[in-house]
């Protein structure tokens, strides 16, 4: 008997987990400003975004939720984020897109820039607190749960 089925097998999982790793990151919600699509403890798959884009029309509309890397922070950071380093909102409006709050419909989204929303309006920290979001800040988008959370929220 060989090894060398088994050994291939191996390796081409650890392969495949490497580039998963690259490619997937594994979120968890933490908050309530995405009820009720993600609930807290929920895991979300999310497949990154090239750190260079300039342009993520094809990768981010209106709809997507994303994974937003938050500043380094002076002060707390949001009770909403979904790790220590990102948060999860909803894009609403793209470049050019007349900003939801603005009332007379003359202020838009800046080029390069995305404006999100929390879907629970009342509980999420998001464009409304902050302003649009540049591209460079977005670090993922959210393709599926892969958990819900049990403890029945």
């Amino acid at each position: 008997m060989t090894w060398a089925a088994p050994a291939a097998v191996v390796a081409a999982a650890g392969a495949l987990t490497l580039v998963l790793r690259k490619a997937c990151l594994l979120l968890e919600v933490s908050g309530g400003s995405m009820r009720p699509a993600y609930q807290d403890g929920d895991r979300l798959l999310a497949a990154r975004l090239p750190g260079h884009l300039r342009c993520p029309a094809r990768l981010v509309r209106r709809g997507t939720v994303v994974a937003i890397r938050l500043r380094p922070a002076h002060g707390p950071r949001p009770a909403e984020s979904a790790t220590p380093t990102c948060m999860i909102k909803r894009v609403v409006g793209l470049p050019g897109d007349a900003l939801p709050d603005s009332g007379d419909g003359r202020d838009a989204v800046p080029p390069g820039h995305v404006y999100v929303l929390g879907d629970h309006r009342e509980t999420s920290y998001d464009s409304r607190h902050t302003g649009p979001v540049p591209f460079e800040r977005l670090t993922a988008v959210v393709m599926c749960r892969v958990r819900r959370c049990r403890d029945g929220h």
